[in-house]
């Protein structure tokens, strides 16, 4: 679960420089709201179509790992077990990078079209907005649909 976060968490700084977070600082554009957008990054993630699969493959790659560590921790010493730790835990973080990275990248694809669509040179995490701005959620929940 702190992986899937952490993947969040990268989208979210991706669409902040793929979007272009420096044209937040010029004047011009927090002037002009209209030209902001934002995402509610976990519904679109909730709405890929195929991140129910992607997360139960992960889910299992855990519990696999989870069971070796216990059938071998046993005949380990703290060193051995921290070794041992480290190497199923980069063994999940790598199969998560090969099931979640494509998928943050279409992800990131349609937040990009849909933003160049409706002309939004900005966009945002729906968390991070207070008031302003222009909610495109649903229509990048249509492209990634598609």
């Amino acid at each position: 679960m702190i992986l899937v976060k952490k993947q969040i968490l990268s989208l979210l700084v991706a669409v902040l420089v793929c979007v272009g977070f420096a044209g937040v600082l010029s004047p011009k554009t927090v002037l002009a709201a209209d030209t902001i957008g934002f995402v509610n990054v976990q519904r679109v993630f909730a709405s890929y179509p195929d991140i129910s699969s992607a997360r139960a493959a992960i889910g299992l790659e855990q519990k696999k790992a989870q069971e070796e560590f216990q059938s071998k921790a046993a005949g380990l010493d703290d060193e051995g077990k921290r070794a041992l730790d480290k190497t199923l835990t980069e063994r999940i973080a790598q199969r998560e990078d090969e099931l979640m990275g494509p998928i943050q990248k279409k992800i990131l694809a349609a937040i990009n079209k849909v933003a160049k669509a409706q002309g939004i040179s900005t966009v945002f995490d729906s968390a991070a907005i207070v008031t302003g701005g222009k909610d495109i959620t649903k229509d990048v929940i249509d492209v990634i649909s598609k």
